[in-house]
């Protein structure tokens, strides 16, 4: 059955990917409508993204859900400020973006009578909790404002579910691999471009820290389950990867190097990364078994590393770059005054 699908932050990392993978499903071709600051445009030009039914540039914070010409069935909440070291530098906007805007969307979905909201939540959420794996049921323990937003709106949208109002909480692994609009400060693709561009995989910690990955087309493949998936509770929240993504730092670093060769690692043994999480994901296995990852990890080593070596000359001192780190983008454009520090468009 055919659904309207609104998708906030569409033209992201995730939702770009997201986009293009739903356009080329039946159901879902003339049936997706978009919402995104395009905050983060310098780097779609892999790929032409698909045009969406309806696409609004705006913030998401300033749009009204009762006025949009066509009613939406599901909706997608990809909005975030997406990362730790964002989170700690706009800890306002963060709890602005990726939860008070989050609740405040979710409440006028349920009067408008959506039948589903999706949450793009995060693994994060499980904080320091070594190599033993967490459920669902586990105890919460965020260390950062990014993480703390995901939980806080992940009780507020338990609570705003209902029978006929279904909540899905997507708690992803960290995101990874190719996209149509890059970004290079995710541990998997630094790890990459490093090891491509200078030989070298430079940790900023011991390694010693757990961290689960999934790459971004298998995030899409778990956003589509989520949108047919029959959900018979209000609300559930799921981790979804893959045990075969579970990495310590220092082991995916030398997983990359094998995989690229002649690089050399070097490790910062006097920082301890406290953010360590080892997830278990045997809940998603069992209940979405056709929509698990299925990307494989040299496959997706490579592609970055042919990437790499054919944008080497863009790509210089990329961990500072406005173009290919978000934490550098949003100070450049407040920088040139296109936002303000609560990142709002001025």
């Amino acid at each position: 059955m055919k659904k309207n699908i609104l998708i906030v932050g569409h033209k992201g990392y995730v939702g770009s990917i997201l986009i293009n993978y739903l356009s080329n499903l039946k159901n879902y071709k003339n049936s997706l409508f978009g919402i995104d600051t395009n905050w983060f445009s310098l780097n779609n030009y892999v790929n032409k993204q698909k045009k969406t039914a309806l696409d609004i540039n705006s913030d998401s914070r300033k749009i009204n859900l009762n006025k949009l010409s066509s009613k939406p069935d599901v909706i997608i909440y990809l909005a975030a400020v997406s990362n730790d070291p964002m989170g700690k530098r706009f800890k306002i906007a963060t709890e602005d973006i990726n939860f008070k805007n989050c609740i405040k969307l979710a409440k006028q979905a349920k009067k408008i009578k959506v039948e589903k909201f999706i949450f793009a939540s995060s693994c994060s959420m499980y904080g320091s909790s070594g190599s033993s794996l967490k459920k669902e049921t586990d105890k919460l323990q965020p260390l950062t404002d990014y993480a703390k937003s995901k939980v806080n709106s992940e009780k507020k949208l338990r609570q705003i579910s209902s029978k006929k109002f279904k909540i899905i909480s997507l708690r992803f692994a960290t995101a990874a691999g190719m996209s149509d609009n890059l970004r290079l400060d995710l541990v998997f693709n630094d790890f990459i471009a490093n090891a491509t561009l200078k030989k070298e995989i430079e940790l900023l910690s011991s390694g010693s820290s757990w961290r689960p990955l999934i790459h971004v087309q298998d995030m899409a493949k778990a956003f589509h389950w989520a949108i047919e998936y029959k959900i018979k509770k209000n609300f559930l929240a799921i981790n979804i990867g893959s045990e075969k993504w579970n990495f310590k730092i220092i082991d995916l670093a030398k997983k990359i190097a094998n995989i690229i060769g002649g690089v050399n690692i070097r490790i910062n043994e006097s920082n301890i990364d406290k953010r360590s999480y080892r997830v278990d994901f045997r809940l998603f296995k069992k209940i979405a078994p056709k929509y698990q990852p299925s990307v494989k990890f040299k496959t997706a080593v490579k592609k970055l590393e042919i990437f790499f070596k054919r944008e080497k000359r863009t790509l210089k001192d990329f961990r500072n770059s406005p173009k290919w780190s978000r934490l550098m983008r949003l100070n450049h454009l407040i920088k040139n005054r296109k936002i303000n520090k609560k990142l709002y468009w001025i």
